[in-house]
C-alpha cells in the first residue's frame, strides 16, 4: 500500500469515526456517568471492534471479489450511494448529541472491563459499521493485497477510532467542552455530511472512469 492509498484510508477512517453517531453518544455518556477512564476503556473496546471489521470486511473482499468483476462493480456503486447518502442526511440532520447526567459510584477492575465491552460490541454488533466498511474497504482493497497489506488497513482503522474517541472521552469531561459541542453539533453535521459526499463522489467517478 502506497502512502496516497494509505492516507485516503486514513482521512475516510476519520471521517467515520468522527460522524455523529450512537457511538459518539456512547462515548460521550459513559464519560460523564463514569468518568474519563471509563470512556476511554469504552473507546479502546470499541477501536478493537472496528479493527475486527475492517480486517473481516478486506479478507473477505479478497476473497469474494477477486475473481467476481460484476459484484465487485456493483458493490462499490452501492458503496458510493451510501457514503453520499450519509453524508446527505448528516447536512441535512438537526439532531443534538445526547448525554445521560453524571453518576456517583467506584471505577473499579470489573466496570472498566464492562465499558470495553460496551465499546466493543457497540462496534461489533453494529450492521451500520459493516455496511460502512464494506463500502469503503470495496474501494481500497486491491486483490494483490497480502495479510501484510490487509492487517495494516485493519491496525489503521482501529487506531484512528480508538484515539479520536479517546480525544473525545479526555475532552469531554472538561466542562467548557460540552457546551462548545452542543452549540456546533449542527455545524460538525454539515462539515462531516460534506465530507462524506465528496469522497462517495470521488469514488464514484473513479470507479466510472475504470470502465471506459
Amino acid at each position: 500500500m502506497d502512502l496516497s492509498s494509505w492516507l485516503q484510508l486514513a482521512l475516510v477512517c476519520l471521517i467515520g469515526a468522527m460522524s455523529p453517531g450512537p457511538s459518539l453518544a456512547v462515548v460521550i455518556g459513559n464519560s460523564l456517568s463514569f468518568g474519563r477512564l471509563y470512556g476511554i476503556f469504552t473507546s479502546l473496546g470499541h477501536g478493537v471492534g472496528i479493527g475486527w471489521w475492517a480486517i473481516v470486511t478486506a479478507f473477505g473482499l479478497v476473497g469474494i471479489f477477486s475473481d467476481r468483476e460484476g459484484l465487485l462493480l456493483t458493490m462499490q456503486l452501492l458503496g458510493c450511494g451510501l457514503l453520499i447518502y450519509i453524508g446527505i442526511r448528516s447536512v441535512f440532520s438537526n439532531n443534538m448529541v445526547k448525554v445521560v447526567g453524571e453518576l456517583d459510584g467506584p471505577l473499579t477492575s470489573t466496570l472498566l472491563i464492562r465499558a470495553w465491552l460496551e465499546g466493543f460490541f457497540l462496534a461489533l454488533l453494529n450492521p451500520k459499521i459493516a455496511i460502512f466498511f464494506l463500502a469503503i474497504f470495496s474501494q481500497l482493497v486491491d486483490s494483490s493485497y497480502g495479510w501484510q497489506e490487509t492487517g495494516f488497513m485493519g491496525f489503521t482503522a482501529a487506531i484512528i477510532d480508538a484515539l479520536w474517541y479517546t480525544v473525545v472521552s479526555i475532552a469531554i469531561t472538561g466542562p467548557w467542552l460540552l457546551g462548545f459541542m452542543k452549540k456546533r453539533q449542527i455545524v460538525i453535521n454539515r462539515i462531516s455530511g460534506i465530507i462524506l459526499i465528496i469522497v462517495g463522489v470521488n469514488f464514484f467517478f473513479r470507479t466510472v472512469t475504470e470502465l471506459i
